[in-house]
C-alpha cells in the first residue's frame, strides 16, 4: 500500500531515520537551500508552471511541497505539485511542477494560494536505537504566494499598480484596490515618509481595501506595488486636497 507524504516523513520520525524537527517560517532563500522565484503566476491558460530548488548547501535534505489556500482547505485541490516529496543532494537542483486539476476558480478577478515547501535536515549517522533520544534539528519552511490569474482580466498586470485609489479616513489613509489582481505594496509613503508595512497588511486583495493609521495631515501619497517578476512597479503617486 503506498504512503502519502506526510505518513511517509511521520514514519521515518518514528523510526528514527529523521530527527525532530523544528519548522521555522522564511524567505525564499537560507541555510543554502532557494527557490528561484518569490511568486508564482499561474493564467488560466496555463497547463503547468515550474520552479527550482536548489541545495547550495553541504548537507542533504528532504523537501517536501504542496498547495495551500487561506480560505478553504478543498480549495487547495485545484493545484497539485510534483514532486511532492523527494530527497535533494548538495550542490543538485530539482524542478518543481505545479500542475492545474481544472477546478472551477473566479474568471472575474485573481485567486490566491499558497505553495508551501519544508527542508528538513537528513540524517546522515545511523538510525536511532529505541534506547536513545530522538535529536532535534531545525528545518525550514518556505511559502510563496500562488496566484490564479484568469485570462482577459483589465487592466493589465502592468498598468494596475497606479489603479489604486487613496483617501483620507478617520485617522487614517484608505488605499482601495478596484483591480482584478492581488496588489501587494512594496513601497509607501505618506508626505514622502515611509510607511512601516510590517504593522499593516502590505496586500490588497481584488475590489477591497485597506487602512493605514496615521496621525498627521497627509497631502502626498506615493506607492510601488511587487510585480509578477517580484520587482517594483513603476511609481505611483496621489495628492490629497
Amino acid at each position: 500500500m503506498s504512503m502519502s507524504p506526510v505518513s511517509l516523513v511521520v514514519s521515518l520520525l518514528l523510526a528514527g531515520m529523521l530527527p525532530i524537527v523544528l519548522f521555522v517560517p522564511t524567505t525564499s532563500a537560507v541555510e543554502g537551500i532557494s527557490l528561484n522565484q518569490t511568486r508564482v503566476v499561474f493564467s488560466s491558460s496555463d497547463k503547468a508552471q515550474t520552479l527550482a530548488v536548489k541545495n547550495s548547501s553541504d548537507q542533504s535534505y528532504l523537501i517536501q511541497s504542496r498547495i495551500q489556500s487561506p480560505l478553504d482547505n478543498d480549495l487547495a485541490a485545484a493545484f497539485v505539485v510534483t514532486p511532492p516529496l523527494f530527497p535533494l543532494r548538495p550542490g543538485h537542483r530539482q524542478l518543481l511542477r505545479i500542475l492545474s486539476q481544472g477546478a472551477a476558480l473566479p474568471t472575474d478577478r485573481e485567486t490566491l494560494f499558497y505553495l508551501s515547501v519544508l527542508a528538513i535536515p537528513a540524517q546522515t549517522e545511523k538510525p536511532l536505537a529505541q534506547s536513545e533520544p530522538a535529536q532535534l534539528s531545525m528545518g525550514f519552511r518556505f511559502t510563496i504566494k500562488l496566484f490564479y490569474r484568469p485570462e482577459g482580466l483589465k487592466p493589465s498586470p502592468e498598468l494596475a499598480a497606479c489603479q489604486l485609489r487613496v483617501s483620507r479616513a478617520d485617522n487614517a489613509i484608505k488605499i482601495e484596490n478596484p483591480t482584478p489582481y492581488f496588489q501587494t505594496l512594496g513601497r509607501l509613503t505618506f508626505n514622502q515618509r515611509p510607511v512601516n508595512l510590517n504593522a499593516t497588511s502590505s496586500m490588497l486583495s481584488p475590489m477591497s481595501s485597506q487602512r493605514y493609521p496615521t496621525s498627521t495631515a497627509i497631502t502626498q501619497v506615493e506607492w510601488q506595488t511587487i510585480t509578477d517578476y517580484g520587482g517594483f512597479s513603476a511609481q505611483c503617486q496621489q495628492m490629497l486636497p
